[in-house]
């Protein structure tokens, strides 16, 4: 969704970052998977070979982008983890390290996260209204 906004490099870097929050259950989460091809496709990256560049790399690539770019970050990123409508503790404690290295503060982060999975919700709740019969 917000994606767009970032520049080749950084897409090339967030379609690392979001691979490794797919990893972090064992990369066997259909949803999450798939939500991870449907950056690739958003970013016009279909063909795009992992590097598997480090956390480290990542953060400190990040780090010399806006903060408006790393708010899209997280936010797409906390979308890839609550794919499956649970950031388990494991996910939760990754973004958090995340979002400390970017320089947010807890409660900025809290408050990313908090809204993409509201703004899940609806999405949800608007498919179901949609789809609905009668």
């Amino acid at each position: 969704m917000f994606l767009y906004m970032l520049n080749e490099k950084e897409r090339k870097n967030f379609l690392e970052l979001a691979h490794i929050a797919v990893e972090l259950k064992g990369g066997d989460d259909k949803e999450e998977y798939n939500v991870w091809k449907s950056f690739k496709r958003e970013v016009e990256l279909d063909d795009y070979e992992m590097v598997n560049k480090t956390i480290e790399e990542l953060v400190t690539a990040f780090n010399s982008s806006t903060k408006k770019i790393k708010r899209a970050v997280i936010i797409e990123l906390a979308g890839v983890l609550d794919a499956d409508e649970v950031i388990e503790e494991k996910e939760k404690d990754w973004i958090k390290k995340l979002g400390n290295d970017l320089g947010f503060r807890e409660a900025e982060l809290k408050k990313l996260v908090r809204w993409t999975q509201d703004f899940n919700d609806l999405l949800k709740e608007g498919y179901e209204y949609i789809n609905k019969r009668g």
